[in-house]
C-alpha cells in the first residue's frame, strides 16, 4: 500500500469518530461541558480525558453512559453510546497492519 493511500485511510479512521451519533453529540456539546455538567457526582469522577477515550473507543461503564444519556436529553441512547464504542473498535480491526 502507498504511503498516500495508507493516510488516507488514517484519516477516515480518525474522522469517523466523529460520524456516529454519540461523536457528533460530544461535538456539539464539548468535553469540558460534558466534565462540568457530571463532575458533582463522585461517583462518575469524570475528565476530558475519559471523555476522549470514549470518542476514540473505549466504552463507559454503565453509570457513566447512563449519565450521558440523560445529560443529553434524549439525543443519545444507551445503544448509541455502545454501538459508537463498538463502531470505533471494528474501525481500529481495519487499519491495524498485519
Amino acid at each position: 500500500m502507498s504511503k498516500r493511500a495508507d493516510a488516507a485511510r488514517r484519516f477516515r479512521s480518525r474522522d469517523s469518530r466523529w460520524r456516529t451519533k454519540f461523536g457528533r453529540w460530544v461535538a456539539d456539546v464539548g468535553p469540558s461541558v460534558i466534565v462540568d455538567a457530571l463532575r458533582p457526582d463522585p461517583d462518575l469522577r469524570v475528565t476530558v480525558g475519559c471523555v476522549y477515550g470514549w470518542v476514540r473507543g473505549t466504552a463507559p461503564r454503565p453509570e457513566r453512559a447512563r449519565a450521558l444519556v440523560e445529560l443529553s436529553r434524549g439525543r443519545l441512547t444507551l445503544e448509541d453510546v455502545y454501538r459508537h464504542a463498538a463502531h470505533m473498535r471494528e474501525v481500529h480491526e481495519d487499519t491495524e497492519e498485519p
